[in-house]
């Protein structure tokens, strides 16, 4: 996106800049919270104010006064104010000399311009609100059509539950009880056309994705449909306008890896299966539809699916006939389109696209299944949504993800546990988006993996590799579907990761740092998950944990690269989730996944675990192990108690004993990697101040009059 390549490459000059003196390093601090506050932390009029103090105190500082002037303008695009376009002309009449931001500022007031023309909405304005912040957010619900309420997971339980939106009272519609008592949650959800039941996804006892569908005034939920085994995963798009039907996706492969087999109706009454097509044979090899809307006619099917010879992040758009027959073209564009919804009255459909280079809603319209005239931009700079419906009204909802992660690096004494220096971001591109570091056997070089919020079925990713001398980052782009969690090989030339290939095979592949050539080590079955990995110190065996996707059956096997043979490693108990080698590669750590947590530790040539440190941990939540460099300790982070969303830092020794609470406290904290020297350790979190998922609303942005009377 333009604006995200300009943001990174500002802070770049910035931090040349702030070299030269202690003023302009002070705006360079200014301006690097302003864009925190707008790109991670979500508050718009506080980054507004942050941009508005550096231009007063600053004005000589004219190349960060003019992106500060900017910035100004794109939050006010966000919020939906009129004083955007002033801000925006700003920039061109007070700083003519700043190339980059002068053009970037010309771009948006001529998009402004054109939205401007396009929304005739009467006597009513445009009017853009927030509808639910703070914690319990969740936006893997939808909005019921007459807009009274949002569907969505409790997940202090994993509870189906609804919100009323005048009153912001909550009520759960299941009661399965806690975690403790069962594992069972519910998942995506939609509301039928009268806004009365709601179909949505429960994962079972048996650990399978089912579809229930409850009343919202009875809360009597009934199996609608069950898939056969593990493998087979159902999603539910959207009902019929009929009320008769529900429109679902029959996935094989719960991770949703593999192709889409059936696209079908489920009978509300009866539960039976009409299926519309099993194959989308005329786009890619390994096509990946998503997003199917059905119009309000009920004739048609809006969906999003990549074009032969595109690559997977760049959906077109196409309407499918209801019998299933025919696939007409809608969006054809070198963007990413995808799918939000049909208009209430069916006359267009509304979509996002980044083809100006930010993620905007644009609207098309349809008439006898087929696109007239060019798209329209309706509502430009939206960034990163989840759609959740549009009421009959014409008010569009949608969510904005909390928990944007980073990768940080804290100064630690090794001797004392005592912090050195403070927790700070070690990646500055692409902020929000990075996780899972790991630090090269020399100590130079920091592994990591970025990954996009494009709300796309498979975000682009890059495996980035920073040099801790002079901050530089080189991007490698492995061809696979997805992965993550990189180790470094002890050689320094090529990185381990988790993934899936093109082919659809999980499993451990090592990438070559130099050409990002992609080359499997372990392949595993289907229905098992790979938990974490460690290389040997000589490199001639890799240690992996595998076993059920539900993780009650986990355990070390031992891969070796002479005879390629995979062997359990003997003694390794059957519950080691999460794994890490010691120094000096005698040893193994071992970290379960249950309630009760224990930690132990074995050799890595087989043997018996021995108990080091055991504590009570609710939720199935991700804890990684790491030694310290001198092999005397163990780091691991323990979730807190309240309010349930910090973490903090521990370290055992490796000997037994009480663990040691450590100064420092992040939002979930995991992944974490000791430098080499011992006085540095990377890890992922969502910072000192996490940000909460929120849900907004969009009112009278229709072109024309498209709400229902």
């Amino acid at each position: 996106m333009k604006t995200r390549l300009i943001v990174c490459a500002a802070i770049a000059a910035i931090l040349v800049l702030a070299l030269s003196g202690a003023g302009q390093q002070s705006a360079e601090q200014l301006y690097k919270s302003g864009l925190y506050e707008e790109e991670v932390g979500g508050d718009l009029q506080k980054a507004i104010g942050t941009y508005q103090d550096l231009l007063k105190r600053f004005p000589d500082n004219r190349e960060i006064a003019a992106m500060a002037q900017l910035h100004i303008g794109l939050c006010h695009e966000k919020l939906g104010t009129k004083e955007a376009e002033k801000a925006f002309q700003k920039v061109i009449d007070n700083y003519p000399e700043q190339g980059e931001a002068v053009r970037e500022a010309k771009e948006k007031l001529s998009l402004l311009f054109r939205s401007s023309a396009l929304i005739k909405t009467g006597d009513a304005e445009f009017n853009l609100r927030q509808v639910w912040a703070g914690s319990g957010v969740d936006i893997l619900g939808a909005v019921s059509p007459d807009g009274r309420y949002l569907s969505f997971v409790d997940w202090e339980t994993g509870d189906l539950a609804i919100r009323e939106l005048a009153t912001g009272t909550n009520h759960r519609l299941t009661n399965k009880g806690s975690w403790t008592q069962s594992p069972e949650f519910a998942l995506f959800s939609e509301w039928s056309p009268d806004s009365q039941r709601i179909v949505y996804q429960w994962y079972n006892k048996d650990e399978i994705f089912e579809l229930r569908i409850v009343d919202i005034e009875a809360s009597n939920p009934r199996i609608l449909y069950q898939p056969r085994t593990k493998e087979d995963y159902v999603q539910p798009f959207d009902w019929s306008p009929d009320g008769k039907s529900i429109l679902a996706g029959f996935f094989r492969g719960t991770t949703l890896i593999e192709r889409l087999e059936r696209l079908g109706l489920v009978s509300v009454a009866e539960g039976s299966v009409k299926v519309l097509k099993t194959q989308f044979e005329t786009h890619s090899a390994n096509p990946k539809p998503w997003g199917f809307v059905f119009s309000p006619d009920g004739k048609y099917i809006a969906y999003n699916i990549s074009q032969e010879g595109k690559a997977d992040e760049k959906p077109d758009i196409f309407l499918l006939s209801v019998d299933g027959g025919t696939e007409i073209p809608l969006i054809e564009h070198p963007a990413n389109d995808s799918v939000i919804d049909w208009t209430p009255d069916g006359e267009g459909l509304l979509f996002i696209s980044d083809r100006t280079g930010t993620q905007d809603v644009w609207f098309i319209r349809i008439a006898g299944g087929k696109p007239l005239g060019s798209p329209l931009l309706v509502k430009p700079g939206v960034g990163p949504i989840e759609p959740m419906g549009i009421t009959s009204r014409g008010a569009l909802f949608y969510g904005l993800q909390g928990g944007a992660t980073d990768v940080y690096e804290v100064g630690i004494d090794p001797r004392t546990g005592k912090i050195l220096s403070p927790a700070k971001k070690a990646v500055v591109l692409y902020e929000g988006h990075n996780a899972y570091p790991d630090y090269s056997p020399d100590g130079k070089l920091l592994a990591y993996i970025y990954r996009s919020s494009m709300p796309t079925f498979e975000p682009r990713q890059v495996l980035g590799i920073l040099s801790l001398e002079t901050g530089r980052v080189h991007e490698l782009n492995p061809d696979l579907v997805r992965f993550g969690y990189p180790r470094w090989a002890p050689d320094g030339r090529s990185i381990s990761v988790e993934g899936t290939g093109k082919d659809g095979r999980l499993g451990i592949y090592r990438v070559d740092i130099q050409t990002s050539d992609v080359v499997p080590i372990v392949l595993i079955d289907k229905g098992t998950e790979i938990y974490s990995h460690r290389w040997s110190k000589d490199g001639k065996v890799m240690f992996y944990s595998t076993g059920d996707r539900a993780g009650k059956s986990v355990s070390v096997f031992v891969h070796n690269f002479e005879t390629g043979r995979e062997e359990r490693l003997s003694g390794s108990p059957s519950n080691a989730h999460w794994i890490d080698i010691s120094p000096d590669g005698k040893w193994l750590v071992l970290v379960n996944q249950e309630r009760n947590r224990v930690m132990r530790i074995m050799p890595t040539s087989g043997g018996d675990p021995r108990e080091i440190y055991s504590f009570e941990q609710e939720g199935n939540y991700i804890i990684t192990p790491a030694w310290s460099a001198d092999g005397r300790y163990i780091y691991f982070s323990k979730l807190q108690k309240s309010p349930g969303v910090m973490w903090d830092l521990y370290r055992v020794s490796a000997d037994g004993g009480e663990a040691q609470k450590i100064d420092l406290a992040m939002g979930q904290f995991r992944h974490l990697s000791v430098h080499p020297d011992g006085q540095h350790i990377a890890f992922s979190s969502m910072g000192a101040n996490p940000e909460q998922s929120q849900v907004w609303v969009m009112e009278n942005f229709l072109p024309g009059d498209k709400v229902k009377k």
